[in-house]
């Protein structure tokens, strides 16, 4: 069985702020897209039916898999065998900065969401990365260049390709916006990197995030920004 806890520091405490804003699913038909390892399909694969897809065979090596779920290898092609309206919940987080047409895949997702369905989108936001660049690396000649409007990169996964929070219902207009979170207001400007992995301290900081997640002049400059969407036709 594994544990959040094999997980580094930032990404535990990433996904322990998203599955609490998204609440205690149960009993809902969930597509996990852009599932990466797993993990959160995993998560909530304990008490819903969860699809999850993901092209990368390489992250599909070392899945999480304690839990029954349906895992399909592939892109948003394999969305074509679903009918329309098919999934309660989709959940796709940190994949759309990674895509070129963004709109075509906003557009399949919102097919297959049922009406009322909930669409949760986490993304990369740039105030957030330009604070991190300024205050805790001191790279300010990137700092700079972000707020100049380039992208950046994650080491893991390449060029990070950023949006804004509202070209999600320009791409597919059946989606409203219900609401919008911030998640690493405060974990991205901690000078003292020592205490990441303490379990006291990171229950701590979680629950000031938490706090602070839906007031503006905090989420305004979070690390990521978390987009709960309706489909309301």
């Amino acid at each position: 069985m594994h544990n959040i806890k094999e997980l580094p520091a930032w990404e535990r405490l990433f996904k322990k702020i998203v599955w609490e804003q998204l609440g205690n699913l149960e009993g809902k038909k969930i597509l996990d897209f852009g599932s990466g390892e797993g993990i959160t399909s995993n998560h909530f694969a304990e008490k819903n039916d969860v699809t999850a897809i993901e092209p990368s065979e390489e992250m599909l090596s070392t899945a999480w898999k304690d839990y029954k779920y349906t895992q399909i290898i592939g892109d948003v092609s394999a969305l074509d065998v679903f009918d329309d309206e098919t999934f309660d919940i989709i959940i796709c987080h940190n994949v759309l900065e990674y895509i070129d047409d963004k709109e075509a895949v906003v557009k399949a997702l919102a097919r297959v969401l049922k009406k009322d369905g909930i669409m949760s989108i986490a993304k990369h936001n740039r105030a957030g990365r330009v604070m991190q660049m300024a205050v805790l690396l001191d790279e300010l000649e990137k700092a700079n260049a972000l707020l100049d409007g380039e992208n950046s990169t994650a080491s893991k996964f390449g060029v990070i390709r950023y949006y804004e929070d509202e070209d999600i219902v320009k791409w597919g207009p059946e989606l409203t916006v219900s609401e919008i979170f911030g998640i690493r207001t405060f974990w991205d400007l901690q000078q003292n990197q020592e205490k990441h992995g303490d379990e006291d301290w990171q229950r701590k900081i979680q629950q000031l995030e938490m706090r602070v997640a839906q007031i503006p002049e905090y989420r305004d400059v979070a690390f990521f920004h978390h987009l709960i969407l309706k489909k309301c036709t």
